[in-house]
């Protein structure tokens, strides 16, 4: 297999120039940051955001630079004169100011869309682009990703929905490598964006509460490839049907936990306890599934994603394994967070979803788990996870919004006692919890019911979870 050259020689078209007025839609992190790199560039900025000035920070600052904002129930009149509009990723498409700027004739862009354009049109072919997607595990594989091109002596920007926008990233003018985790949110406003390796970790039901019906979230997803070249690659999760489905431009590489995929180009697969690298008759052992830093299946799908990325990125295979072995993940993802007399607490607040906590479940014994779950239900189909949660978990805790949906899906398969609290399911838990038991946070739902995102649910989980340890 050709892989990508550490230093980009590929041709790119001119660069088209920022046009003079840019409506932004959105003033969390991402719409801040492009509205400060636009700034800079000597674009003429609006910004709108349903919220009050007071709710908002870095509002003056812009201010004095000659940023426009319309704040609260402004309409549609930040649009005025503006030749683009940037959306967040936040901020549905189906919103009235959006559909005014289309009325109107003005493109739609995310914001990773106009970043990515600045990037390339200040150095030009010599940026390698990575983007990664996927219901689940997209956050730990982008910055697994991340990790590995940064101990081979690259320089990288981890951007995206990760949590630092790609806009910024643009105050130093210099080429790196971009590694982006790209929400469905993101991708459905984006119009040139082309990374040079995309990855799909797999695409499961999730978000159907903002789109019609599942084809049209998987259809999201797949946009990821839909700019690449005959010379770019796709890594693509060979074992989940949605995404093994997608036709792409680019290279396909598959990875796969059921063995050697049925593939003429490049593949990593799990074969005999070892994860294995080959094309064609080449094949070579990369590590043993059990050295993996990260446990668990999930974290074995991400690994061999991982792997296949750095390989089309030309990595050395050193860089390689020592991250694939000592990466120590990111938080809120099946991360152990307190253990005592035996029992052992994990974070999985990141598990918002019926997939990402089946994977979860995945990874132990029949039995052995006190399982919290709830929140606010994404229309998410609880039943299937009855036969698992039956298997592994000997109860289960529910909390929020969606606590009677969840009883309902699983009666008759898991115990269930319906709570109300984290306080609640971490008291209850403790009291139950005896030596050899899991107690995991995998919600199955999202946090917004009664926390401001799954970070801070999870947080609140592990200081209650700790408490709980040391009080034993």
């Amino acid at each position: 297999m050709s892989a990508l050259p550490r230093t980009m020689t590929r041709p790119h078209a001119a660069a088209e120039p920022l046009p003079r007025r840019i409506a932004v839609l959105g003033f969390a992190r991402s719409g801040r940051a492009l509205a400060e790199a636009l700034v800079e560039r000597g674009v003429s900025v609006a910004v709108a955001d349903v919220r009050s000035e007071k709710e908002l920070s870095g509002v003056e600052e812009l201010r004095r630079r000659g940023v426009e904002f319309f704040l609260g129930d402004s309409g549609t009149e930040f649009l005025e004169g503006a030749d683009w509009l940037a959306v967040s990723p936040g901020v549905p498409l189906t919103v009235p100011p959006v559909a005014a700027a289309r009325e109107r004739g003005i493109p739609v862009l995310a914001e990773v869309e106009i970043a990515f354009r600045i990037a390339e049109a200040e150095s030009p072919g010599e940026n390698r682009w990575v983007a990664i997607t996927g219901t689940n595990g997209k956050s730990t594989t982008t910055a697994w990703i991340a990790e590995i091109l940064k101990r081979a002596g690259r320089p990288v920007a981890l951007a995206g929905n990760i949590g630092s926008p790609l806009s910024g990233f643009l105050e130093t003018r210099e080429s790196r490598d971009f590694v982006c985790e790209l929400s469905s949110f993101q991708l459905e406003a984006i119009d040139r964006f082309r990374p040079h390796v995309a990855v799909l970790t797999n695409i499961t039901p999730d978000h159907l509460d903002r789109y019609a019906d599942f084809s049209d979230y998987a259809a999201a997803k797949a946009r990821i490839f839909e700019n690449q070249e005959p010379a770019d690659f796709a890594v693509v999760n060979a074992d989940d049907p949605a995404s093994a489905a997608i036709e792409v431009p680019s290279r396909r590489v598959l990875f796969s936990r059921r063995g050697r995929p049925e593939t003429r180009g490049a593949a990593a697969w799990v074969e005999g306890g070892e994860i294995i690298w080959g094309e064609g008759n080449s094949r070579r052992s990369v590590v043993a599934a059990s050295e993996l830093a990260l446990p668990g299946a999930h974290n074995l799908e991400n690994a061999m994603a991982v792997l296949a990325a750095a390989e089309c990125l030309a990595t050395p295979a050193a860089a390689i394994l020592d991250t694939l072995t000592r990466f120590e993940g990111l938080p809120h993802r099946s991360q152990l967070v307190a253990s005592s007399g035996g029992v052992r607490w994990v974070d999985d607040s990141k598990g918002t979803n019926v997939d990402a906590t089946a994977k979860s479940l995945e990874g132990y014994p029949d039995g052995s788990v006190i399982l919290i779950l709830g929140g606010r239900d994404k229309h998410g189909d609880f039943a299937a996870l009855a036969d698992l949660v039956g298997k592994r978990a000997r109860l289960v805790l529910t909390i929020g919004e969606a606590a009677g949906t969840i009883e309902a899906a699983l009666a008759g398969r898991a115990t269930v006692e319906r709570l109300f609290t984290m306080e609640q399911a971490v008291a209850r838990a403790r009291e139950v919890a005896k030596p050899g038991d899991t107690i995991l946070l995998s919600p199955a739902c999202a946090s917004f019911d009664q926390y401001k995102n799954f970070e801070e649910r999870g947080r609140h989980f592990a200081a209650l979870a700790r408490a709980a340890a040391a009080a034993e």
